[in-house]
């Protein structure tokens, strides 16, 4: 298989290889497409699933529009989950 890259992607490629982060451009696209197949593993490829996926997220969109919507706090959130184990662990 011949494959034809961008040359800001040869350019990428050759960084990467001379850097020594891989021992040569196959070894770093096969690594690369291993990523992106796992990526890809996780996102919806039937055509219901997906049309529900939109369907969730332009209902969320509406609802952040409408202001209705909770800033993430990751220190409150820990510190009720810590609550939470707290109170099971007492009861």
């Amino acid at each position: 298989m011949e494959i034809r890259l961008a040359p800001e992607l040869e350019k990428f490629v050759a960084e990467k290889v001379r850097a020594g982060q891989f021992t040569d451009a196959n070894e770093m696209i096969n690594d690369a497409l291993l990523l992106l197949r796992d990526h890809q593993a996780h996102l919806p490829t039937d055509p219901h699933e997906l049309a529900e996926l939109r369907r969730q997220v332009a209902v969320g969109l509406q609802q952040a529009d409408r202001g209705e919507f909770a800033e993430f706090d990751a220190q409150v959130i820990k510190a009720e989950g810590r609550r939470r184990l707290s109170s099971k662990r007492s009861s």
